[in-house]
């Protein structure tokens, strides 16, 4: 069996207070689940080690290099899909074929498969505004390729506040908004539900990163 760790960018907040060992948990169990639709876990001992803010990706890349670690990175591009080549002249001298881009962030993943949204919400017990409105239609990605979504995360965010209640309890009292997305605790539930199999046929990176490691075995 091969050894293999995907180092993400991920499970950051403005508040360190938040970043909790249940949200490291989270995010290493759904990525380990949206990779092992296609890494069988009888050829791949897959491994995910979240590492927090971009910032630290060079840093990374040193460790997988001094350690010799059988291992890549995948991380948000911040940046339309044309600047992938300039960011990874950035980490140069290293390996550079060991980068991985998701495009332009995390949530484009997200918003490439709306239905997994609406699955989310229900799983959360989140409150269905504007029901006759599929989410698909909301202008902010209508036929735009997920690749092209300027800011996903805020979009993410946006649709959230748009289609989504969450309910709270005070007492006695009962009150209603707009539920917000948040990357710490709702991003790797989401990552979690989503098919990797359309994941690789929207977005070239994901296709390259399973390419890549299923040829770790050859």
């Amino acid at each position: 069996m091969i050894d293999i760790t995907i180092y993400i960018e991920g499970v950051k907040s403005d508040n360190p207070a938040v970043v909790t060992v249940d949200n490291t948990a989270v995010f290493r169990e759904n990525f380990h689940k949206l990779f092992s639709q296609q890494l069988s876990s009888e050829t791949f001992n897959l491994i995910i080690q979240p590492f927090g803010t971009i910032t630290q990706s060079r840093k990374m890349l040193e460790h997988i290099e001094k350690q010799g670690i059988n291992g890549v990175l995948l991380i948000d591009l911040d940046a339309p899909k044309e600047q992938r080549l300039e960011r990874l002249n950035q980490y140069e001298p290293f390996d550079t074929s060991k980068i991985f881009f998701m495009i332009q962030e995390m949530e484009a993943w997200i918003l490439s498969q709306v239905d997994k949204i609406e699955e989310f919400a229900r799983n959360e017990g989140l409150i269905r505004k504007r029901v006759n409105e599929d989410i698909q239609s909301n202008p902010l990605i209508k036929n735009i390729h997920p690749e092209a979504i300027s800011k996903p995360d805020e979009k993410l965010d946006t649709i959230f506040r748009q289609y989504f209640d969450i309910v709270k309890i005070r007492g006695n009292k009962e009150s209603r908004k707009g539920k917000r997305y948040s990357k710490t605790k709702d991003g790797a539930k989401l990552i979690g539900l989503l098919e990797l199999k359309f994941l690789m046929r929207d977005f070239d990176e994901a296709q390259r990163l399973v390419d890549y490691i299923q040829r770790e075995k050859a």
